[in-house]
């Protein structure tokens, strides 16, 4: 494997990954560029700093860490990191959005890296939980580390895995939140549903962190101190929709919307800035 990158690199890699998914949007006519954006960070964080036991040459590996997204709209980040690492093509990342391509809009198990079929919200945690518990009875060090939209925590099924978790102290399952405070037509605030949310996760028994989650240090520390704590953990990353192009940043019309022209040159000069090669 080759050695973890630097916070700069991080930064650099993380711009590459955002406009490679521009791209792909724009070839497409479609994709989820704001809640992509949001969670792009945490995702390359996860694959480019040594926090997922991941080889890329054998992603099947059964003792692999367990990589879970349920805001599967986000695909796009995770084909780009796909290409990027090898494993997936060039022609196969430029099937996005083709019709009988071998990438659609959700995450698919055809696809090598990706664990779980999505499209359907609310079911990802109780997945990663019960991933957790097959590793503990199993004796397996692996961990199943797993990505939330905030707007998917009002699910019922969240708060049972929560529930579940907290009680069998399943150590090996980290959750991420993409507190991106928007979901696909509202905002969501912190006087209502969040608020006081670290303290109700540990009061199930969760380890919680809240970090900014464009801050690539306090990511990295989030994921070491998530990796010996004897707890299931919780890490509440605030996250901007849309982060990295100045007008998408915030705006709930980018949750699905294609930029051209103007916007469009302008989303690619921020992007292309120091971006990775």
């Amino acid at each position: 494997m080759n050695p973890p990158l630097s916070i700069t690199d991080l930064e650099d890699k993380a711009r590459w990954v955002r406009l490679q998914s521009l791209e792909a949007t724009v070839r497409a006519g479609k994709g989820h560029l704001g809640g992509t954006y949001s969670c792009t960070d945490l995702l390359v964080a996860l694959y480019y700093a040594d926090i997922l036991n991941l080889d890329p040459a054998d992603p099947d590996d059964s003792a692999r860490d367990r990589f879970l997204i349920g805001k599967g709209h986000a695909c796009l980040a995770l084909y780009s990191i796909f290409k990027d690492k090898g494993m997936i093509s060039q022609a196969v990342f430029e099937e996005f959005g083709v019709s009988g391509g071998a990438l659609g809009g959700q995450l698919d198990t055809s696809t090598p890296g990706v664990e779980y079929n999505t499209g359907s919200l609310g079911h990802v945690l109780g997945i990663g939980a019960g991933i957790a518990l097959a590793a503990r009875m199993d004796k397996a060090a692996f961990k199943a580390f797993v990505v939330l939209g905030d707007a998917e925590c009002y699910e019922g099924s969240i708060w049972e895995a929560i529930v579940f978790a907290g009680d069998q102290q399943l150590s090996g399952l980290v959750g991420i939140i993409d507190r991106n405070r928007l979901s696909v037509t509202d905002t969501l605030d912190d006087d209502t549903f969040f608020n006081e949310f670290p303290n109700k996760v540990r009061s199930f028994g969760w380890d919680c962190i809240e970090i900014n989650g464009h801050n690539f240090d306090e990511i990295l520390a989030a994921f070491e101190s998530a990796k010996q704590s004897s707890k299931p953990v919780m890490i509440l990353a605030n996250t901007i929709k849309g982060k990295g192009v100045s007008f998408m940043e915030g705006g709930v019309k980018w949750h699905h919307s294609v930029p051209s022209g103007k916007e469009l040159d302008i989303a690619r000069s921020e992007l292309s800035s120091s971006a990775a090669s």
